[in-house]
């Protein structure tokens, strides 16, 4: 499965191997997480990306596992 994701896209396996992408800025000199009203293309894009790595690892799951998760 590693090689299946890294040849749809390597920042897939970025994604599932170091954790998501999580929206921040730095207000006086504290990293706070953003707001959705400030969302830039780029957060879009890379909330995309996240939401892709999420997509294919539910598919490598079978039903089973797959309703336990969802049932969360």
């Amino acid at each position: 499965m590693q090689m299946f994701i890294k040849i749809e896209d390597y920042e897939l396996w970025n994604i599932i191997t170091k954790g998501p992408y999580v929206r921040t800025t730095t207000i006086d000199g504290k990293v706070v997480k953003k707001t959705e009203d400030q969302y830039t293309q780029e957060d879009f894009a890379k909330l995309s990306k996240n939401c892709k790595a999420m997509h294919i690892l539910y598919y490598g799951l079978d039903a089973k596992e797959h309703n336990c998760i969802c049932a969360m």
